[in-house]
């Protein structure tokens, strides 16, 4: 970002329904998924803004995928009255699966409490499935308003024991794998279902992070920072399912990720 911007907001000013009606189309899809939600999306709100800050915990672990993080915290990071914290299983410097080093988390066990749990993907979940780890997901989750995940973390979540009967997103390639532990697959790029919310794989972290900031400081404010991400996909391509990719992609797919695709089902044991 070239500056750093400080906007000045009037958070407790109303919004007229009918603007936001109109606003809401900004947000493809958000409408849709924020009217389904319980009461609870607006008492949220309510108390971080009278209160202290709505804190949003990331639970990061070795070989995280860094842009499920990072266009989620893009977001998180901006919002009025929001603190973000980062968290591992040990503490200290956490490297990506793409070698980008996070530096000064705390250790996970350390954490008291939060306001939303947010667990990202990676190409290693092994150092999030120890006894520890997954109990203290729990602990943090039972007392959490919203808990969530983006891209594959939603397995994390499903080994912790905290999606049985639950729908929930994942990465198209794994998405096969959350009912073992109970969850509703779910292709949908951004999954509501109740206090439970969840983004598809890596790049939909920021759909994500847009539908639950409209959730806690209103459609205005999400899509206030969209405005300032500049976020218009255009892709030059549209590869970015199996139904959409054409033959030849699906093919060099099979060849460099062919533990993906087996377990995706595009290729037979």
């Amino acid at each position: 970002m070239a500056e750093d911007i400080e906007p000045n907001l009037n958070l407790s000013a109303p919004i007229d329904p009918s603007r936001r009606s109109l606003i809401l189309g900004g947000l493809a899809g958000a409408t849709a998924l924020l009217a389904g939600l319980p009461p609870l999306a607006a008492s949220a709100a309510e108390a971080a803004d009278a209160g202290n800050p709505f804190h949003i915990l990331f639970v990061l672990y070795e070989k995280f995928t860094l842009q499920d993080f990072a266009g989620a915290n893009e977001v998180f990071a901006r919002l009025p009255n929001v603190k973000v914290s980062i968290a591992s299983p040990l503490g200290g410097t956490i490297t990506s699966d793409t070698h980008v080093p996070i530096g000064a988390s705390q250790r996970l066990a350390d954490v008291q409490n939060c306001d939303l749990i947010c667990v990202p993907g990676g190409t290693d979940r092994s150092t999030m499935l120890t006894p520890e780890v997954q109990q203290n997901l729990r602990r943090l989750s039972d007392g959490a308003k919203y808990v969530t995940s983006i891209c594959n973390g939603s397995l994390i979540l499903g080994a912790a024991g905290l999606l049985k009967g639950r729908r929930s997103a994942c990465h198209w390639a794994q998405r096969n794998l959350l009912p073992q532990y109970g969850a509703i697959p779910d292709p949908a790029r951004v999954v509501v279902d109740g206090r439970y919310m969840s983004g598809g794989g890596v790049t939909a972290g920021i759909d994500f992070a847009l539908t639950a900031a409209a959730v806690l400081r209103g459609p205005v404010q999400a899509q206030v920072i969209q405005l300032l991400m500049e976020y218009e996909p255009d892709p030059p391509f549209h590869s970015g399912r199996p139904d959409t990719a054409p033959p030849e992609v699906l093919a060099a797919f099979k060849i460099q990720y062919a533990a993906l695709a087996k377990i995706a089902g595009l290729v037979k044991s």
